[in-house]
């Protein structure tokens, strides 16, 4: 049903073009005739009262048929389907005229009408014109023996006729003395009206009907390739939809949240691509970096890059810190069943938040660039294995530490390969001297940076993938400190003046403040007053990373979860309310996430906050 809709579409489109082609061709039919007429008008032509006569009488329907035709082209009318009748009508009749004024020219007209009807690709509408041709035809032809410009092989005539036993000049002869003429020449045995239309009329209508036949031939064959093109134009947009929903997909799995310390970009050279890049949280204190790129382009790199981000965002969160562990088990899986024969180079690098200690690995990909004490310099590790290439290979993990402001950045080859119209590429040494004599912020950097390539490509086509990826390590921005506590009310205003430092650090406003300091007291009251039978301590671990703030209290007293207790009813009077709940349901409300879990003969509350 779709294709069909789609080939109507296109049908009517042509449709449309062709009704334009006619009044065109009509159009500049009837300037033809103008020009004849100021021929005739000039006395270039010199032609018999009566004929000028004749031609001063069309000349009001020429001014018509070229006011309308501008007037067809430029409104609605042109686009309605069924007016191709009414133009091939009118076209009819400027070439009739013609064909009467000009008995031996006008004739090659009616082809024209022909092959301008053919653009429609409609038998019926080619038969309607074949039909009307060969009536007006005959027509003209007859009527232009007794009315158009003087045919002396159609009449059979010389310069100078005998009229009566007069001598008459041909070219001012009337219709009444061309009958004359005729009736003579019939007299003589000369049947002028059979023999116009035997050696005259039946040649031409011949080679009429010559052209409709291959009119139908094209016009069969051109309907044929229309169809294809619709369902061609289907197909693409078919391959256009699906390339959209992967590029969807694959722009799904790169990171959607971006925070002051970590920015990064991919540019597909086609409609998806084979890059990824990604940053997240292993917890609060560890942050991972990855990037990677695919062999090859298109849909199946674009799946094979999908499938290797999942594995190595599941495999970290798995073995947490061993990145040459990673890399392992994440070419073992993907060596598995590859039959496609794809492989993907990796950097993966674990960062400790607190410490500053970063953990990579790097699997056959571009070495990282570490700004260490604002300078720029290339890794000096020695590349492992690409991955999905030997399942048997072994990757060696390296360890740097990051001071406060030092940067991490990450790409792929689409940097660096990255040619202008001399051929010639950006390279390792043209990207080393950027990086020294632009550090900024990430995001400002890398924006930058990819300015500066479209700058230097020019117009030369992008051929790859580019991805950029930079880290800044900043202690302002990430913090995780624990304090244990006395499980005793008395504490509170030391939780409270410990909890308060965070969260104007953030710049929470007064009342937020108010409320979180709320959510604390709840939760704390709650482990002071039931936890413990004696005396008892909590675990508080406060930190914040990515704009939220987190609060995990931990304590060794009863295993309870407060988040099994139902809702309560808040709308209903205090006679009718169930006793307790209100503290936990207003924990929940005020913060916008809470977990509990039992872990190590340990409650664990986790209260998280986001910056809004």
């Amino acid at each position: 049903m779709e294709n069909r809709e789609l080939t109507n579409e296109i049908y009517l489109k042509n449709e449309i073009d062709a009704n334009k082609g006619l009044a065109k061709g009509c159009f500049f039919s009837a300037v033809a005739m103008l020009i004849v007429w100021i021929c005739y008008l000039t006395k270039l032509f010199n032609v018999s009262d009566h004929i000028f006569l004749l031609i001063n009488i069309f000349f009001p329907i020429l001014i018509t048929v070229l006011a309308s035709c501008v007037f067809y082209i430029k409104t609605k009318l042109i686009e309605k389907p069924k007016f191709k009748y009414f133009l091939i009508i009118q076209y009819a009749i400027v070439v009739m005229v013609l064909n009467v004024i000009l008995p031996k020219h006008g004739v090659l007209m009616w082809a024209v009408l022909i092959i301008l009807v053919n653009h429609y690709f409609d038998h019926k509408a080619l038969l309607f014109t074949f039909i009307m041709v060969t009536i007006m035809l005959v027509s003209a032809m007859y009527l232009g023996l007794f009315y158009g410009e003087w045919d002396p092989a159609l009449l059979n005539g010389t310069e100078l006729i005998s009229i009566n036993g007069k001598q008459v000049n041909v070219e001012n002869t009337t219709a009444a003395e061309r009958y004359e003429w005729i009736k003579y020449l019939q007299s003589q045995g000369d049947n002028r009206l059979l023999k116009v239309f035997i050696y005259y009329y039946l040649p031409r209508e011949i080679i009429l009907i010559l052209i409709v036949n291959i009119s139908f031939a094209i016009s069969k064959r051109s309907k044929k390739l229309l169809i294809i093109e619709s369902e061609q134009v289907k197909e693409n947009e078919k391959i256009k939809s699906e390339l959209d929903v992967a590029s969807r997909i694959q722009n799904s799995v790169l990171p959607k949240e971006s925070c002051e310390y970590v920015y990064g970009i991919m540019d597909a050279a086609k409609e998806v691509g084979g890059d990824f890049f990604d940053y997240f949280y292993i917890d609060d204190s560890h942050l991972a970096l990855v990037i990677g790129d695919v062999s090859g382009k298109g849909i199946p790199a674009s799946l094979y890059m999908m499938k290797t981000e999942t594995l190595i965002q599941s495999l970290t969160k798995t073995f947490k810190k061993d990145t040459a562990l990673i890399m392992e088990r994440c070419n073992v899986a993907l060596c598995t069943n590859n039959d496609a024969n794809m492989f993907v180079t990796c950097w993966l690098g674990i960062i400790n938040l607190s410490s500053g200690e970063l953990k990579y690995t790097n699997a056959g990909h571009n070495k990282a660039i570490l700004i260490l004490n604002g300078k720029a310099e290339y890794t000096t590790e020695k590349s492992g294995i690409i991955l999905g290439a030997f399942d048997s290979a072994k990757y060696e993990e390296k360890t740097v530490k990051l001071n406060k402001g030092d940067k991490i950045l990450l790409y792929t080859d689409g940097v660096t390969e990255s040619h202008n119209p001399n051929d010639e590429l950006f390279g390792d040494d043209r990207l080393l001297e950027y990086v020294n004599n632009n550090i900024k912020a990430p995001k400002d950097f890398v924006l930058g940076l990819r300015q500066n390539l479209n700058e230097f490509a020019g117009c030369t086509e992008q051929f790859d993938d580019i991805t950029i990826m930079m880290y800044d390590h900043d202690f302002d921005a990430i913090m995780s400190e624990s304090r244990i506590f006395k499980a005793d009310v008395k504490e509170l205003d030391n939780l409270f003046e410990y909890s308060s430092k965070l969260l104007n650090q953030l710049d929470f406003s007064s009342r937020d403040v108010i409320m979180i300091n709320t959510a604390l007291e709840e939760i704390f009251v709650n482990v002071a007053h039931y936890a413990y039978d004696n005396e008892g301590t909590v675990e508080i671990t406060l930190s914040r990373a990515n704009n939220k703030v987190t609060f995990v209290f931990k304590d060794n007293g009863k295993p309870f979860n407060p988040l099994e207790r139902k809702d309560p009813n808040i709308t209903a009077s205090s006679d009718e309310r169930e006793i307790g709940g209100l503290g936990i349901y207003m924990v929940k409300k005020i913060m916008d996430e809470v977990h509990y879990e039992y872990t190590n003969s340990q409650n664990v509350l986790t209260l998280i906050k986001y910056k809004k």
